[in-house]
């Protein structure tokens, strides 16, 4: 998507990020779909006022805000904004994400080495990549390290994570659970959300340094349950090749 312009767009945020003060510096911002080309966006710098985005939006709510391409930034799904920003709906999580997926779908990527490829050649910067079930939280600075589910992975990854909900969660569980605050992150966080969701990390290089990559944000839709007839087919396929 290429707008020279400022454009009124609707836009559904997908995660918020906070910033990242040292080399590489990233802006805080957002990343999002836009509506009318099914596009992947970041628009950074966005407004912040304290510890949250100003206005505070929710994931999965839909914006109307006026944007343009940052003909400064090489990465070419990052939008500069100018105006207001309106709040005009939310997409729900009903039926175990099925209205979300499509938004995730059209943009997952086989690894984390697929989108630095994408970046070297300037085509995309952004993606979603499904990590192995046995992710692990390091802290401080805040990192997962992982795996990808695919061929593809050449090595373990550990990436910061500049996701603001997870780094708001990280704030509130030190609050409340002192000095065991890292155990319990980790457990809630870590392989235990693998366990019960289906987990994909949307991943960005930074401006600063495009080959380098950083957890954006992540997408954790409960696991469907297999159907029980395709259950049946496959209990009795793994007997017969047995």
């Amino acid at each position: 998507m290429t707008l020279q312009t400022g454009s009124e767009r609707d836009v559904l945020v997908l995660t918020k990020t906070v910033a990242a003060n040292e080399f590489p510096v990233e802006r805080p911002g957002i990343l999002g779909v836009d509506r009318e080309t099914g596009s992947l966006v970041r628009i950074s710098p966005f407004p912040w006022k304290g510890t949250d985005t100003d206005p505070p939006l929710g994931r999965w709510s839909w914006i109307q805000a006026t944007i343009a391409r940052d003909e400064r930034d090489p990465r070419p799904e990052t939008m500069t904004m100018e105006g207001d920003v309106i709040v005009a709906g939310y997409v729900d999580a009903k039926e175990g994400w099925r209205l979300r997926w499509p938004f995730v779908r059209a943009h997952l990527r086989g690894s984390a080495e697929s989108i630095v490829e994408l970046a070297r050649g300037r085509a995309a910067t952004v993606g979603f990549v499904r990590p192995e079930p046995d992710i692990d939280v390091v802290q401080l600075p805040l990192r997962f390290r992982f795996r990808c589910g695919s061929d593809d992975c050449a090595t373990t990854h550990e990436l910061p994570v500049l996701d603001w909900e997870l780094n708001s969660m990280t704030r509130a569980t030190r609050e409340r659970y002192g000095p065991a605050w890292a155990t319990k992150f980790r457990q809630t966080w870590g392989a235990g959300l693998a366990e019960k969701f289906d987990v994909h990390f949307l991943l960005s290089t930074y401006a600063q340094a495009p080959t380098k990559l950083y957890v954006a944000g992540l997408f954790y839709p409960p696991k469907a349950a297999e159907d029980p007839h395709e259950h049946a087919h496959h209990v009795e396929h793994r007997q017969h090749a047995g």
